[in-house]
């Protein structure tokens, strides 16, 4: 969630640009050389902007219908029922109401602008780049059109234009944090974590309630490997949104992986109340609960985790090192078989199975497992001492002495008990052999 996640907030924090029509209609509407009698362009007019005015968009979009239909080459028109059909949420509608009004003014600033944000938030924005493209043409210090121009950009897989175009933003209005906030969401997409970061900071510094920018300096810093900073940010975060529970699982791994695990074990049971079919959730119950001794709750959570996932040879060898640490050693040993048959190279399966053989007193179906392990790079120095009592049991002396000696060498403190056991049986054993 190392970098599991990814987020993307396109436009969720900028609402739909609508600007307030640039004109009177009845100052500027050309009246016909010969309306029908029937028709009171002035009246209706007067209509169509008193509708607008207090957002009656249904009447405006009436009476602008019928100024069109008496004055067809109406620019203001034209504009203003686009901007009404806004308003009802006709995208259709309104994207050729624009269109029509581009026709008749090809260099209409206003409505370049909002017809590139219809095109944007129906998902098009390969259709809007034309539309910012001339917008900031007409008005180059117009600091909002950057920021859409740029968001168009990114959503049509043009990153380095975009950011660009969030720089531009951010020299005309350096205080408009959503703009830092976006480059820094560019960056995290460019695998650039450390501007990223910088990014997000700009953002938090002009807004600190930008509840995302947190997230997302989480995440830069969680790819530069700086934990410590991602906890914070994600804490800072999660503080905020304390409903975000994938962020919060998310999190709580992160303490299990900082040794922090009664945090870890806090966040995960928070999540597992409100979402306990999150997938990895009980696996990860299952981890914290083993790193805290926990034994009979790990081998719960170990268990439903299975029950998910039947086939995860990772879940049988967690379920089997648990019921070892209990000493349920035939227990485990299924487990560890089955693990071994789901992945054969698991050397931890197959140490496990190895010493539940050997703690079931199997000393010669034992010693063959533990012998592969022993020529396997970096054996555990253990083995060799279990090697040893397998073959002292079974009375091979001269092998048993070979690995207690062996043993000696390599474990160096590490298990004080048997190494005492292990020189009392050498001298023992030297002495039986002659030696």
């Amino acid at each position: 969630m190392a970098g599991v996640m990814a987020f993307w907030f396109p436009g969720s924090l900028l609402p739909l640009l609508l600007l307030t029509p640039p004109w009177s209609i009845g100052a500027q509407t050309r009246k016909p050389a010969a309306a029908p009698p029937a028709t009171n362009v002035p009246a209706l007019v007067e209509a169509a902007e008193r509708a607008i005015e207090r957002k009656d968009f249904g009447e405006a979009v009436k009476a602008l219908n019928s100024v069109i239909e008496a004055q067809p080459d109406s620019v203001p028109a034209w504009f203003n029922l686009g901007y009404a059909y806004t308003g009802l949420h006709q995208e259709a509608e309104a994207i050729k109401a624009y269109q029509k009004t581009l026709e008749l003014a090809p260099n209409l600033f206003e409505a370049h602008l909002n017809l590139g944000i219809l095109l944007l938030d129906g998902k098009q924005p390969r259709a809007a780049l034309e539309h910012f493209e001339k917008a900031t043409t007409e008005k180059p210090d117009h600091a909002r059109t950057h920021l859409y121009y740029a968001r168009a950009l990114a959503q049509s897989g043009q990153a380095e234009a975009a950011a660009r175009q969030y720089q531009e933003v951010i020299r005309l209005d350096p205080h408009l944090a959503i703009a830092p906030f976006d480059l820094g969401q560019i960056e995290l997409q460019q695998k650039h974590p450390a501007e990223a970061l910088a990014a997000f900071g700009q953002a938090l510094a002009l807004d600190p309630q930008l509840v995302q920018a947190e997230l997302g300096s989480a995440l830069a810093a969680e790819n530069l490997n700086d934990t410590a900073q991602a906890i914070a940010h994600f804490e800072k975060y999660l503080a905020l949104k304390p409903d975000d529970l994938e962020t919060r699982f998310h999190l709580s791994r992160l303490y299990l992986q900082q040794n922090q695990n009664e945090k870890a074990r806090d966040g995960l049971e928070a999540v597992y109340r409100a979402r306990p079919d999150l997938p990895g959730l009980a696996a990860a119950l299952g981890d914290v609960n083993s790193a805290l001794k926990k034994l009979p709750e790990a081998e719960k959570y170990y268990r439903l985790a299975l029950a998910a996932t039947p086939g995860s040879a990772d879940m049988h060898r967690a379920l089997g090192q648990t019921l070892w640490q209990q000493q349920k050693y035939p227990q485990a040993e299924e487990e560890f078989r089955t693990t071994l048959k789901l992945d054969s190279h698991n050397r931890e399966a197959a140490y496990g199975l190895a010493t539940c053989i050997y703690f079931g007193e199997r000393y010669e179906e034992a010693i063959p497992l533990l012998e592969q392990l022993a020529h396997a790079p970096d054996p555990p120095p253990v083995l060799f001492f279990f090697l040893a009592t397998s073959y002292d049991h079974l009375r091979a002396r001269k092998q048993a002495l070979e690995n207690y000696e062996h043993f000696l060498e390599v474990s160096k403190g590490q298990a004080p008990d048997q190494e005492w056991q292990a020189k009392q049986r050498i001298k023992l054993l030297r002495r039986m052999l002659g030696k």
